[in-house]
């Protein structure tokens, strides 16, 4: 475990290796007045993100920052227990190819309705005020996207085949986030503003009463003021109505998000002739705010008492299933992933195609290409990094190995 001190606060780091970059972003938060007094704890799969350190964890306190989050509001994972089945991987690989938009591509209708009017009136708001079709915003639902996000069929110890997939909340979370950190850059640097005339009106009025003896402490006053504003660009947050109104928007993106994995799901699930809502499953999160605990989590997954849990590892290697411990100390809180062990432009400069091909031997896969080289196992710390940093906040119950796997390559 390592410790970064800042000026205002302290984060633990859960892991004994992190990069500098990363480091320096946790640092940075620790010196910003506005993060004072919040428990700040980052996770063992810790690394650089754009803005902000990826495996961040925090409580909400008033103050939220869009960049925390990022755009892939409410991204997570969606696990579907489909029983001991044979599957054809080639034919499913073919129905997912033509089924399941991938990449930047949505379905050219709505395929999978919404049926929640209070949800599909607020992603109506959120498209008229970004400026987005909200249409489109409903087809997207039941789309996987690009980059890290996948589908894989694994299998368990007992031999049950197990449908994961991780998506996010698409182009609508990707508006939320734009929309609202416009909104906090704007706000943060009114404050300022503000504070400054409001200094400078004061400091006349005691000019004129020749009171200049007490000019000194008013400087003083709001100087300290104004050093809760003064954070970096893309640190930049939003309070009261401005706070209400994103996680209002953020919970919608994130309820979004799910009804997105699901809407995949179901239609894996019934092209395998299985009833889906008689099928075991669980979802974990790990780009949100929590409505009921109110914990931040970026790059990380809620890990209370007796929660069941999966951390996905690499193409190669599948996921850990765990059950959480609820670890105060935390954040009641555990890693989302490996966490790369470089950026996705450096794996793409060093690693190369035969090393890709060959340690995915054994995994049925159509998306091993130059396009997803970023993606490789090799790419990714090793799972036992993982395994050892992660004890005081969850229990193991088991590890399954990927059978299947589609990530999108063009």
């Amino acid at each position: 475990m390592i410790e970064a001190i800042g000026k205002y606060n302290t984060a633990k780091i859960f892991t004994d290796t992190i990069d500098e970059t990363a480091y320096a972003q946790v640092l940075e938060l620790c010196n910003q007045k506005a993060f004072e007094g919040v428990q700040i704890r980052i996770m063992p799969d810790t690394h650089a993100g754009k803005g902000c350190v990826i495996g961040y964890t925090a409580e909400l306190a008033g103050r939220v920052v869009p960049n925390l989050i990022g755009v892939d509001i409410g991204c997570g994972m969606e696990v579907t227990y489909l029983g001991p089945i044979d599957i054809h991987f080639e034919e499913l690989d073919h129905f997912i190819r033509h089924q399941v938009p991938h990449g930047h591509s949505i379905h050219q209708k709505v395929a999978h309705p919404i049926h929640k009017p209070v949800l599909e009136q607020k992603i109506e708001n959120i498209a008229s005020k970004t400026g987005t079709i909200y249409e489109k915003h409903l087809r997207s639902v039941g789309s996987l996207g690009g980059g890290n996000h996948f589908i894989e069929i694994n299998e368990d110890s007992a031999g049950n085949k197990i449908l994961v997939i991780h998506s996010g909340s698409r182009n609508l979370g990707l508006q939320v986030a734009k929309y609202h950190q416009k909104k906090a850059e704007l706000y943060c640097t009114d404050r300022i503003k503000d504070l400054t005339h409001l200094q400078n009106e004061e400091i006349g009025l005691l000019r004129k009463s020749g009171n200049l003896e007490a000019i000194p402490a008013v400087i003083d006053q709001y100087k300290a003021l104004m050093e809760v504003y003064q954070v970096p660009k893309p640190l930049m947050f939003l309070e009261g109505a401005g706070a209400d109104e994103y996680l209002a928007d953020m919970y919608a993106a994130q309820e979004f998000a799910l009804l997105n994995r699901q809407g995949m799901s179901r239609a894996i699930s019934e092209f395998l002739n299985l009833n889906y809502s008689k099928l075991e499953k669980f979802t974990t999160i790990h780009n949100y705010i929590n409505p009921e605990d109110k914990i931040i989590r970026k790059g990380a997954i809620s890990a209370k008492a007796g929660e069941k849990v999966i951390i996905p590892i690499n193409m190669r290697d599948g996921s850990i299933i765990a059950i959480g411990k609820g670890n105060p100390d935390w954040n009641h809180s555990a890693p989302h992933g490996a966490g790369r062990l470089m950026s996705r432009s450096r794996a793409k400069d060093i690693l190369h195609m035969n090393d890709f091909k060959d340690t995915m031997r054994g995994v049925w896969t159509s998306s091993v290409s130059t396009a997803t080289l970023d993606e490789a196992p090799m790419a990714y710390k090793p799972m036992e990094e993982i395994l050892e940093n992660t004890a005081d906040a969850l229990e193991i119950v088991e590890i399954i190995k990927p059978l299947y796997n589609f990530k999108a390559s063009n």
